[in-house]
This record gives structure tokens, C-alpha cells and sequence, in this order.
């Protein structure tokens, strides 16, 4: 078996199937000598080795600070501070635990325990274990709706899926798919989840809204992990027995040519930009294989330690933005200065609403606009990182994708004067408001003084 390497970067030679202004996000891989390793997007380098114990599905809170890892072997969830990347206390669970999503507001993990046919809910604020959820036979794969409102659990040994009402954490009637479901991933939009039957090498969507399964896609043999691209459009299922992963296509439900990849893929995780897909491989040779969106090709594989299993990405967060306005007279220029403070990479582009009906997008912090009509106006600028995220939020069941939110959007409420149009030699020229009444009034006065020395 190959030795865990954690100080080496990428093999040498070894090609980046990314754009260089990849921001520098944390890819989390729980390995199978009881470490977690974190990794460097922009780099594809190992940063450091975690000790948690019996790692395997990791999932990461909205904002990007812990990533949660449980211990299949050991009955427990641990805590890791992505700052300084430290493991803290274990929180026991129930009896094998597999799989984990975290909801979208932060506030509760799920946790699947697959020996004890039960999910366990877990208070992220305090990192304590809630009451046990049953559900089906031998629960692996787990997932949330964007909305918040349903955890849906993959009963491998029943075929089913079992959603669960994250308000009364009651268990509703189980859904039936293919065989031996996997895992599960859900659309941007919520509409639909969509399963990974391992034992029938399908993918069953289910429609979240009536809770019922539409017809099984067949992808590779022995599908396992699921992802989904944040902007929807595509799912990327990993075939465990044929090495491969399988597009999808979400709209027409169409599985496209597969992508070969290193033996054993187990689990994927895609960028919160879209551009790569990252997929475990599950076998001696350490591997973690990109995979780059735009052409479906894999990239040279990365040695991050013995038999990985999970894989998580910490989300882009939305940058903060701030805006100030340097407001001209009307008919003349008024300047818009925008700022931020970008969690990840930089910001991307900034729309703008001027407040008068006209808008423009700059990919540039600065903007003029000319107001025709004097009055107090409100500009706003919405400012999108080079992740992709701005105030809307991208959730796909387990990580939070992009972290959006309203500090993406500053406005700002200024007055415009109003400018007097004055000739001169056939060409215009502009007064301030109330500077033509000054002049005609200090003409006055001096032809008043004028008249009263000539009586």
C-alpha cells in the first residue's frame, strides 16, 4: 500500500485543469489512517493532516468555519476549526455514522448512522447530539433542501428514501428508488433530488414538491457519491465499478459520455465556481482526481493519503460591499466609487442601479452616470466575487456552494442640484442652482447705487 504523503505538492509535470485566479478555498479529505487532510484549491497542494477518528463523510457550516467529519468506526462527529485547522471535542452520534449534510441556515448537521437505522441532529452552536430520527434500513447518503425545511435520508438496505420534516424532526413515509441508494444531491432550486442507486447503476430524481420518484437514469456500474453544479445544470455521479463519472443532464435528464477516472471513485465534490469537480478514489493509490467542467476531462491525480473517502469544499462567501457617491449637479457627472473586503479571490463584477431607472454592469469599482433631472436619488451596487456569489445563496444538499447574502449589495442616498443653462456666444455653460439670482440681484444693487450718486 502507498505511504501517506502530506508535505508533497501535485506530482511534477502535473497540469492544473483550472484557471490561475482559482481562489484559494480548503478542500477537506478524510483518508483511512484516521486523518483528514486539507488541501489548497488554488494550488492542488496538502496543506496539513487532521487527527479525527475513523473519518468519512465531512460537510462544512455556511460560513465556512468548521468542517464536521463523522467517525464511521468510531460512533462520533468531530469538530475541525478551519482557521487553524484543529480537530475539537467528539461528539458521539449513533452507530456507524456515514454520511452528513449541514442545513443551510448553520444551525444543525445531520448525521446518518447506517448500523442504527437513524439520523442524528446536531446543534452546531453548542456541538451537542439532539434525539435519534428513525428511518429506514441502514441509512448512508443524506441531504437538505436549499429551502431548509426537509432532510432527505438514502435506506440502502430498504431501497427507499425517507424525508424528514426538519421542523418537527418527524420522519415521513419512505419514498421507493432504485436499489441500494447511495447518495443524494438536490437542485439549486429545490425541485428536485436526485439519488444514486448503486445496486441497480441508476440515478432516480425525485420531486421534492410531491415526494415521488420519476423515472431512473442509468449511468456506470455501482454509482455512488453525487454532486451537482451551482448553477444547476449538470449532476456528477462517481461509478465505484467502472471508474468513471457520469454527467448529467439535469434538464433533459440525460446521462452523458462517461469520464474515466483512477480506480474505486467513491465520492465528488465540485468548487463553489463550477469549474472542477473533484472525485475520491477509494483504493490503495491515494487519489484525488480533477476533473474541469468546461470540457469533461480529468486532470492528473493528486496524492492526498490512503484510501480517501468523503470530500468537502469550503463555500464562497459573499463578499462586503461598500459604496460612495460623488454626486454631480444635474446634466453634469456623478461619480460611483465601490469597495469590498472578498473572503476569496476578488470581485468579479459590480451591477449598478443608478436610482433613476437606468443600471450598468462594470467588471470595474468605479462608474459615472449623468442624472438629467435634479432631486435625491438612491444608487446600489451588487457586487459578485469571482466564485459567483453574491446575494443569492447556492445550496445543493451537504456544503453550502456560495454564502450569499445582502452584504454583497451597498446603497447609498445623495442629492443631485440642479444646474442652470446660461448662453454664452451660442454655446451653453451651467450656473449653480441659486448663483444666477446672486448675480442678478448684485447688478441690481449696483445699478441702484449707480442711479442714486447721479440724483
Amino acid at each position: 500500500m502507498a505511504a501517506l504523503v502530506v508535505s508533497m505538492a501535485v506530482a511534477s509535470g502535473a497540469a492544473s485543469v483550472r484557471a490561475d485566479a482559482t481562489p484559494a478555498w480548503t478542500a477537506y479529505i478524510s483518508t483511512a489512517q484516521g486523518l483528514v487532510a486539507a488541501m489548497d484549491v488554488a494550488t492542488d497542494t496538502l496543506i496539513t493532516q487532521i487527527t479525527a477518528d475513523s473519518p468519512l463523510g465531512i460537510a462544512v457550516t455556511p460560513d465556512g468555519s468548521t468542517a464536521y467529519v463523522d467517525g464511521s468506526g468510531s460512533n462520533v462527529v468531530t469538530p475541525i476549526t478551519v482557521a487553524t485547522n484543529t480537530a475539537g471535542t467528539p461528539i458521539p452520534v449513533g452507530h456507524g455514522p456515514s454520511g452528513i449534510a449541514i442545513s443551510p441556515d448553520g444551525k444543525t448537521a445531520y448525521v446518518t448512522n447506517i448500523n442504527s437505522n437513524s439520523v442524528t441532529p446536531i446543534d452546531v452552536a453548542t456541538n451537542t447530539a439532539g434525539t435519534p430520527i428513525g428511518v429506514g434500513s441502514g441509512p448512508l447518503g443524506v441531504a437538505v433542501t436549499p429551502d431548509g425545511a426537509a432532510v432527505y435520508v438514502a435506506d440502502k438496505l430498504s431501497n427507499d428514501v425517507t424525508p424528514i420534516d426538519t421542523t418537527t424532526n418527524v420522519a415521513h413515509s419512505p419514498i421507493n428508488v432504485g436499489s441500494q441508494p447511495y447518495g443524494i444531491a438536490i437542485t439549486p432550486d429545490g425541485r428536485t433530488a436526485f439519488v444514486s442507486d448503486q445496486g441497480s447503476n441508476t440515478v432516480t430524481p425525485i420531486d421534492v414538491a410531491t415526494k415521488t420518484a420519476g423515472t431512473p437514469i442509468t449511468v456506470g456500474s455501482s454509482p455512488s457519491g453525487i454532486a451537482i453544479l451551482p448553477d444547476g445544470t449538470t449532476a456528477y455521479v462517481a461509478n465505484f465499478g467502472s471508474n468513471t463519472v457520469t454527467p448529467v443532464d439535469i434538464v433533459t435528464d440525460t446521462a452523458g459520455a462517461p469520464i474515466v477516472v483512477t480506480p474505486q471513485p467513491l465520492f465528488v465534490a465540485i468548487t463553489p465556481d463550477g469549474k472542477t469537480v473533484y472525485v475520491v478514489s477509494d483504493n490503495d493509490n491515494d487519489n484525488l482526481t480533477p476533473i474541469d467542467t468546461a470540457t469533461n476531462t480529468a486532470g492528473t491525480s493528486i496524492t492526498v493519503g490512503l484510501s480517501p473517502g468523503g470530500v468537502a469544499i469550503t463555500p464562497d462567501q459573499a463578499p462586503k460591499a461598500q459604496l460612495s457617491v460623488t454626486p454631480g449637479q444635474a446634466g453634469t457627472t456623478t461619480t460611483f466609487h465601490a469597495a469590498a473586503k472578498v473572503a476569496y479571490g476578488t470581485v468579479a463584477s459590480y451591477k449598478w442601479t443608478f436610482g433613476d431607472g437606468a443600471a450598468a454592469t462594470t467588471t470595474t469599482p468605479i462608474t459615472t452616470h449623468v442624472y438629467s433631472v435634479a432631486g435625491n436619488y438612491t444608487a446600489t451596487v451588487t457586487e459578485t466575487s469571482t466564485g459567483g456569489t453574491s446575494p443569492a445563496r447556492v445550496f445543493t444538499g451537504q456544503t453550502m456552494s456560495r454564502n450569499g447574502g445582502e452584504a454583497a449589495r451597498s446603497s447609498q442616498v445623495f442629492a443631485v442640484a440642479n444646474g442652470v443653462t446660461v448662453p454664452a456666444t451660442g454655446a451653453g455653460w451651467l450656473l449653480p442652482s441659486g448663483a444666477l439670482t446672486l448675480i442678478v440681484g448684485f447688478a441690481l444693487l449696483l445699478l441702484g447705487i449707480s442711479r442714486r450718486r447721479e440724483e
